[in-house]
């Protein structure tokens, strides 16, 4: 099934049912969550609100559990056919690896439970743009988690 922003807007709608939006903030949703993958949105709300039990939701927590699923997904799903060869292996210099573990080493020791996705898309970032070898990038993510008591979801250790 392909849900719709109307839909996910009403879902939306219904796990916070005590929100007045003004016209600029359903402006701003819409802008920011109309245009992406719905079915993914829709699970990203649930799990919002499963995660953040206040009255109003924000956006910024849309968009970045939205981020991590749209993540996963496309991992599991890749665009490109089976039949397409494999890109070439990328041999990063370990020079540059140690260089940058050293600079994202610096900011996974100042990071926070709050601020630990972006610290993550920074990590993944750098990975994507050859900068970092992909076993560097998994030990510091690694690191910054357990660090921090955080599993890969995201949920502090009880």
């Amino acid at each position: 099934m392909s849900r719709t922003w109307e839909q996910n807007r009403t879902a939306i709608n219904q796990l916070w049912p005590q929100c007045q939006w003004t016209d600029e903030e359903r402006r701003l949703w819409s802008d920011d969550l109309a245009s992406v993958d719905q079915d993914v949105l829709y699970d990203a709300a649930r799990n919002v609100k499963r995660n953040n039990d206040t009255l109003y939701p924000q956006l910024k927590w849309f968009r970045d559990e939205y981020r991590s699923l749209k993540r996963l997904k496309d991992v599991r799903n890749p665009s490109r056919p089976s039949s397409e060869p494999r890109p070439a292996r990328v041999d990063i210099a370990a020079e540059l690896d140690e260089r940058t573990k050293a600079d994202l080493m610096l900011v996974v020791e100042d990071a926070t439970v709050e601020n630990h996705q972006e610290v993550v898309d920074l990590i993944a970032d750098k990975a994507g743009d050859l900068q970092i070898r992909l076993h560097t990038a998994y030990r510091l993510v690694s690191y910054l988690l357990q660090r921090l008591g955080l599993d890969n979801g995201g949920r502090v250790w009880k």
